[in-house]
């Protein structure tokens, strides 16, 4: 095999081994959670409230979502804080994830495009050399 097409497959092979890993890390990111996870801190108006001196109320702690178009909100005890947050960190690794393998797929395809059109020009070249003999 001609130098161009072989370097080209090896590539492709780790491009592949690449993809393999990246689907395998992104499975087991199952569980996830869509969202964002802030504290929010409130006053509430009443004379004579330490939030008045400088003191908020709070923390509260909010999971925020989008979906279609409308937001929520939902209030979480703060023994669920850990988790939502793992959870929502998960999700964002999953789309980052995503994203990589996007970008990966279309180098692979690339890579093969190329490495057919190297492999028909050896062939060519092998019947040109052919036809001299």
């Amino acid at each position: 095999m001609p130098r161009a097409a072989g370097s080209l497959k090896l590539r492709v092979h780790s491009r592949l081994k690449e993809q393999r890993l990246l689907v395998q890390s992104l499975l087991r990111l199952r569980k996830q959670l869509q969202g964002s996870l802030f504290t929010r801190y409130g006053r509430c108006g009443k004379t004579g409230c330490a939030c008045r001196e400088g003191q908020p109320h709070g923390p509260y702690y909010v999971l925020s979502n989008r979906s279609g178009g409308a937001g929520s909100f939902a209030y979480l005890d703060k023994a669920q804080v850990g988790r939502v947050r793992d959870l929502v960190r998960r999700h964002r690794e999953f789309r980052s994830g995503l994203r990589r393998l996007q970008r990966l797929n279309r180098e692979l395809d690339t890579l093969l495009r190329r490495y057919q059109e190297a492999t028909i020009q050896d062939a060519h070249r092998s019947l040109a050399l052919g036809k001299r003999t």
